[in-house]
């Protein structure tokens, strides 16, 4: 009976892997660009976050939890940044994005 449980663990912990490489590869090579309000000394009205993030890829038909998302960076200039999606312990996708004057 434990083997059979443990059997079906790891069958069910692999399939979780699968599934986060697949969107992996799904974001591999996505670059974004966020338009947001600024200041004409090139400061953000407030800054660039997760949620900013998750809502640009979501424009593009990719769902992404924002709490998957990770910025090192305080985005609070316009400007090329980095943004970390961890989709699974061993699974995890840089995405390059830019932030840009709202037109």
């Amino acid at each position: 009976m434990l083997a059979e449980e443990l059997k079906q663990r790891a069958h069910k912990l692999e399939k979780i892997k699968k599934d986060a490489e697949e969107q992996a590869a799904k974001l591999e090579g996505v670059t974004l660009t966020i338009p947001t309000k600024v200041s004409s000394t090139g400061s953000i009205f407030g800054s660039v976050g997760n949620i900013q993030v998750a809502e640009a890829l979501a424009k593009l038909g990719l769902t992404v939890d924002r709490k998957s998302i990770v910025i090192k960076d305080t985005v609070k200039k316009v400007g090329s940044y980095n943004a970390v999606i961890k989709l699974h312990k061993e699974v995890s996708v840089n995405i390059p994005f830019k932030v840009v004057a709202e037109a």
